[in-house]
């Protein structure tokens, strides 16, 4: 195993742990964490009028809609490209973790917070806002870290791909529509499902007779 690969999979244990851990953490309270409703009352303290419109449209990106328009594009460019394996890739995390994020919300059933200023349905752990917000931006930074040599460019790709999983996270919480542990939940869900898909992805015929 490479350098590189005991890296993802370092990722990948500490995503699923972290998922597991806030799983276990909502179980074993009867799906009441301290830190839920300490995070949630601050977040209702802070929330302000004027704001609620610009986060609204934030979390809205990514919503199924928002989901689906991001993925036009990068599925066009990588198309472009002729990265077909990628966009095999990309669509196996995005729609992957779809599904499984769904599971997990029909299997706790866990009931979304009262004081919310945003109209949400269904189950609330884990959040699938921060997990699709998760597994589209670290599937988009897997695929454009194995294309450039340079560690600036990765570093960057990566704190963009954090930062937005992050913002979509912080607007879920903001709006109300979610405990804090099914937004962190949906972070290691979405990281691990990313990351575990591109362990197992096939390497590519290029990368191996680069290799050699």
């Amino acid at each position: 195993m490479s350098k590189h690969r005991y890296t993802f999979f370092a990722v990948m244990i500490f995503a699923l742990a972290l998922f597991v851990a806030m799983l276990l953490l909502v179980w074993t309270t009867d799906h009441a964490p301290e830190v839920d409703g300490w995070v949630h009352g601050i977040m209702v303290q802070w929330r302000m009028d004027t704001m609620v419109p610009f986060v609204k449209a934030l979390t809205d990106m990514n919503s199924f809609a928002g989901a689906l328009l991001f993925s036009l594009p990068v599925v066009g460019l990588f198309a472009w490209k002729r990265w077909y394996s990628d966009i095999a890739y990309f669509l196996t995390a995005t729609l992957g973790a779809t599904v499984l994020f769904i599971a997990v919300k029909l299997t706790v059933g866990r009931m979304r917070p009262e004081a919310s200023v945003l109209e949400a349905g269904g189950y609330s752990f884990p959040s699938g806002h921060t997990t699709m917000a998760t597994a589209m931006a670290f599937a988009l930074y897997f695929v454009l870290w194995e294309k450039t040599g340079s560690k600036r460019l990765r570093g960057l790709l990566c704190c963009l791909a954090l930062g937005w999983a992050v913002l979509i996270g912080w607007s879920r919480l903001y709006l109300g529509v979610h405990w804090f542990t099914d937004v962190v939940g949906g972070f290691g869900l979405g990281l691990f499902w990313v990351t575990m898909v591109r362990l197992l992805w096939p390497q590519k015929n290029e990368e191996k007779a680069t290799a050699d």
